[in-house]
């Protein structure tokens, strides 16, 4: 697993100045991403790169941290095909 390389930078604004931030870069495996936020190093993980080479990305990173299909969005719901 890569280091998140700017979430030590979201750690401090969030806690200096109390504001809500997001960790960005190097961020590509969903249990890194959960990592960032369970530990309250950001409050949301952005990704770019990963949803550019799989748009997919995010149904794959709910199956693979075991989220549950009723919590996923009626569009991505059986009937609409995941590569």
């Amino acid at each position: 697993m890569t280091s998140a390389l700017f979430t030590p930078i979201a750690l401090r604004i969030r806690r200096e100045t109390g504001v809500p931030t997001g960790a960005v870069g190097m961020i590509s495996e969903p249990a890194q991403a959960e990592k960032v936020v369970a530990t309250g190093q950001a409050d949301v993980v952005l990704l770019a790169r990963a949803l550019l080479r799989d748009p997919h990305r995010s149904l794959r990173a709910a199956h693979e941290l075991g989220v549950r299909r009723r919590h996923l969005a009626r569009a991505v719901r059986p009937g609409r095909p995941v590569p």
